[in-house]
């Protein structure tokens, strides 16, 4: 079981680490303004490729959108999963047999609190992403790079969210190894 897990989650993260098609996104950088805040730069070559391009790059972000939407709902039924299949029921049987096991508590407590923090993430990724390919990049590259940046960035946090929680479900396989070590039971 742990293993179709395993291979679902490599597939999944597979396309949840997509990259946008789009070579230019690689060519900008960022600068700092007076307040020391990160503000994106964007060169007049950059604004020409931008606008040359514009079709091309809306084509692949909106196909990274509904890739993305559909690996949000796998991912978001997959951590359901785990949490009320196995990870709350199992803390219940414990519990009714007064077997004390903190780790495991914490692990469901530390996941479920990630997994509500990944779906307000993506929520807001999604709506930058959704704010980006409204954008008319013709008329506004500058309005369109700088929430290219923001969408990006938002697109990280929601990585790091898949890679906490895969983490937790690491931990959650230990601890249930170390339980059964711990019951005589391999």
């Amino acid at each position: 079981m742990c293993y179709n897990k395993n291979m679902a989650f490599k597939n999944v993260k597979k396309i949840v680490f997509l990259v946008v098609p789009v070579a230019l996104v690689c060519l900008f950088g960022m600068s700092a303004n007076a307040e020391g805040e990160a503000e994106p730069s964007v060169t007049e070559e950059q604004k020409n490729i931008i606008i040359d391009h514009c079709d091309t790059i809306k084509d692949s972000l909106k196909s990274l959108q509904k890739a993305d939407s559909r690996t949000r709902v796998y991912l978001g039924r997959y951590y359901e999963t785990i949490l009320s299949n196995f990870m709350v029921p199992l803390n219940i049987r414990l519990v009714e047999n007064s077997i004390s096991n903190t780790k495991l508590i914490e692990n469901q407590t530390n996941f479920a609190n990630r997994r509500d923090r990944f779906n307000s993430d993506f929520i807001s990724y999604q709506q930058a992403l959704e704010e980006l390919v409204n954008i008319n990049c013709k008329n506004e590259p500058e309005r369109f790079y700088t929430k290219l940046v923001i969408a990006r960035e938002k697109r990280a946090i929601v990585s790091r969210d898949v890679t906490k929680l895969k983490g937790f479900t690491d931990e959650q396989v230990k601890l249930v190894q170390e339980l059964k070590v711990g019951m005589g039971q391999s």
